[in-house]
């Protein structure tokens, strides 16, 4: 036994590497089940998890292996299963004009550039306790009249309120269930001005600890908003402590653009140059005394106080899910080097993407966690396997242009990597990339990790002593200068390359691909370039769109014609019509694609062909019955969202009622009849999901002859 267990054990450590990823896949088919698992199947992958667990060191090492892999993925559907029934909390349940009361926990801008609220301790004013949602986010008026909101204070203002939003398409983007995680249980915007009722007081300790890091976080933001006016002052509290509800949209958009959103995250990049400023301080410091140099490990004492920097750090900064993200890595890297370990592994990597899975399951399916262990796995493997190495020896030698060459080349290697690595899930979830990235991180990020971040550490050192101006100055300097090369990157022609939505297998065939050529041994490290082509290769061959999209309720209507998606609206339904035009990979507005041709508008009607000889005819209003009789003919989909009965005839009708229990949909040719795919039946059976109306159809795909 002992014998087997020690042959196996060189095997087995490089197999932990998939420890997580075996856990994720637990995980995705938690949330890629078609209805929620019962308390009963939860409880039996819990008892296979750890039935399976004593046979790993028994029998051949194959079997060892697989039933980890089996074991590890039980266990993350389990975990994701019981997540998803801790953080359950009530929701809206229709839209509302209501009073609204809370306290402000956080801000932030929306898409249009409006100040938003979000309010924990929620009273809704006629909507009793046990319907409340514990969240509410709620997008403020602003104007002369409009009296500043800060954090912690409690607000009353009167709002319209809905439930968070399904989504505009089937397969999309589904907003309810981000916001279940998030405990948010109604979107809104005011209807009138706000009015402060004093500070609340919420109860229990932590979130007194809490409301008082959210409190402090919000006067140093304003601190150093005051002492960097603009957006300089702005992108410095956001990198600082976390706080970006003075960033505008216009300059958040150029680094979006330019790949350097990044930056204004606080995510490894600030975690890391934080510990690293302070290990680096603490054991210069240390080196400088010889007694304390030569009684006292100071390597793993400045470890010690760089981890609680970061701890420090995580707390002010508001523990955002990236910034959870990246102090879970900083403190294995930190802990690592306190305990003799390297600091920077593949174990130490997968160790850190176990733990943010057992905590926070959810985080699989976040863009932040992917595009950061996508990026991390690939550096770390890279110089393990010695090609960072060689990068940076390319020119061994002892001259000052040398060693400028060789950090300039480790640079360059180090950007490749990680923007190779990154772009295919920044494509997948933003559905563009970058084209100049690559030149605006090279010029950006040395800015960051030299001047801009040791400035930040070293004004708030020098904050209690009143000197922390000239860092400050320095500090904005700096940021005026990453600003600069972002609007110069966005500005180039061409900048910004619209990408489609893959097909749903290709994520997978790419995610496995990267993962065999990282976490495999060198002699099966390329077996994971075949299904990485082979997904790149699908995808780029032109991802099928749906024909015809039909917006909740009806609201607009998109069809591919000879120009790209045609809209029907150029201003109304905009959330729906830009996402469809985004998942098409088209850059167009909303304006220029209703100036396209593919829908006859004309008044309160609007026509298409969807192919195979079907049209789609939508009549708004309360459209008489002779017009919708006239409409209803034999392959016609005719849409009526307000006409109070429907018309006799051969067409494929869909009035008010059967929109409500469809929600968004989908519309292609199948053969001589239609495909209608529901975004509403498809999620019905999910705790996140309202429960699908009675009389609806159990399958989302429902063909219609």
């Amino acid at each position: 036994m002992a014998d087997r267990i020690a042959a196996a054990a060189p095997a087995r450590r490089r197999l932990i590497l998939w420890a997580p990823v075996c856990f994720g896949f637990g995980i995705w088919a938690f949330f890629h089940a078609s209805t929620e698992p019962s308390g009963w199947s939860v409880a039996i992958a819990l008892a296979l998890a750890v039935a399976a667990w004593p046979l790993i060191f028994r029998g051949p090492r194959a079997l060892g292996f697989a039933l980890m892999a089996f074991a590890l993925a039980c266990a993350g559907f389990a975990a994701a299963s019981m997540r998803a029934q801790m953080v359950a909390a009530p929701v809206l349940p229709q839209s509302m004009d209501a009073t609204v009361e809370g306290r402000v926990v956080v801000l932030s801008r929306s898409r249009g550039d409006q100040l938003r609220a979000e309010l924990g301790d929620v009273v809704i004013y006629g909507l009793a306790r046990g319907a409340t949602p514990q969240r509410v986010r709620v997008t403020l008026l602003e104007g002369d009249f409009a009296r500043p909101v800060r954090v912690g204070e409690r607000i009353v203002l009167y709002a319209r309120l809905s439930p968070p939003g399904a989504p505009v398409e089937p397969g999309g983007f589904d907003f309810r269930r981000h916001a279940w995680f998030d405990q948010l249980g109604a979107v809104g915007y005011a209807r009138g001005p706000v009015m402060m009722t004093g500070r609340g007081a919420p109860g229990g300790i932590a979130a007194l600890i809490a409301q008082g890091a959210a409190m402090l976080r919000d006067r140093l933001a304003h601190g150093i908003m005051e002492a960097l006016p603009g957006e300089r002052g702005a992108f410095a509290a956001a990198i600082m402590v976390g706080s970006r509800e003075g960033v505008g949209q216009e300059a958040l958009q150029a680094l979006r653009d330019s790949n350097l959103a990044h930056l204004l995250a606080i995510s490894g990049l600030h975690m890391g140059l934080l510990a690293a400023i302070v290990f680096a301080a603490v054991r210069t410091l240390l080196a400088l005394v010889p007694r304390a140099a030569l009684r006292m490990p100071s390597k793993k004492v400045a470890a010690g106080a760089a981890l609680a920097a970061a701890t420090a750090y995580l707390v002010l900064s508001g523990a955002s899910v990236a910034t959870q993200r990246a102090y879970v890595m900083a403190a294995v890297a930190l802990i690592a080097i306190m305990i003799d370990r390297p600091a920077i592994s593949l174990r130490a990597l997968a160790a850190a993407a176990l733990a943010i899975l057992i905590l926070r399951p959810e985080n699989l399916l976040d863009a932040g966690f992917q595009m950061s262990f996508a990026a991390t796995t690939a550096l770390v493997a890279a110089w393990e396997s010695g090609a960072g190495r060689r990068a940076r020896h390319a020119g061994e030698g002892r001259g000052a242009r040398l060693r400028i060459l060789r950090w300039a080349l480790a640079l360059l290697f180090t950007s490749l990597v990680a923007g190779l690595a990154t772009a295919p899930f920044g494509a997948m979830h933003f559905n563009r990339i970058s084209q100049f990235g690559l030149l605006a991180n090279l010029g950006a990020v040395p800015i960051m990790g030299f001047v801009t971040m040791p400035a930040g550490a070293v004004a708030a050192a020098l904050t209690p002593l009143g000197l922390h101006e000239p860092a400050l100055w320095v500090m904005g300097q700096s940021i005026g200068a990453i600003l600069a090369i972002a609007r110069w990157a966005a500005d180039i022609p061409g900048a910004v390359r619209g990408v489609a939505d893959p097909q749903p297998f290709v994520p997978a065939l790419i995610v496995l691909g990267g993962l065999f050529v990282c976490l495999g041994t060198t002699r099966f490290r390329l077996v994971g370039l075949a299904p990485l082509a082979l997904g790149l290769a699908l995808w780029a061959g032109g991802p099928q769109r749906p024909v015809l999209l039909i917006a909740p309720g009806a609201e607009a209507l998109g069809l591919i014609g000879p120009e790209g998606r045609a809209v029907d609206h150029a201003r109304g339904a905009r959330y729906a019509v830009q996402n469809w035009l985004a998942s098409d990979g088209d850059g167009a507005t909303q304006e220029q694609a209703a100036a396209r041709p593919g829908l006859l508008r004309q008044g309160r009607r609007t026509e298409g062909e969807i192919g195979g000889g079907w049209r789609v005819v939508r009549v708004t209003g309360r459209a008489s019955p002779d017009q919708l009789a006239k409409d209803c003919v034999d392959k016609v989909l005719l849409i009526a969202p307000g006409a109070p009965r429907g018309p006799d005839g051969p067409c494929l009708y869909l009035g008010p009622d059967r929109l409500g229990d469809l929600g968004a949909m989908s519309v292609a040719v199948d053969g001589q009849g239609l495909r209608i795919r529901s975004a509403m039946l498809e999620t019905a059976g999910r705790i996140w999901s309202a429960p699908a109306p009675k009389g609806a159809e159990a399958d989302p795909l429902v063909t219609f002859d």
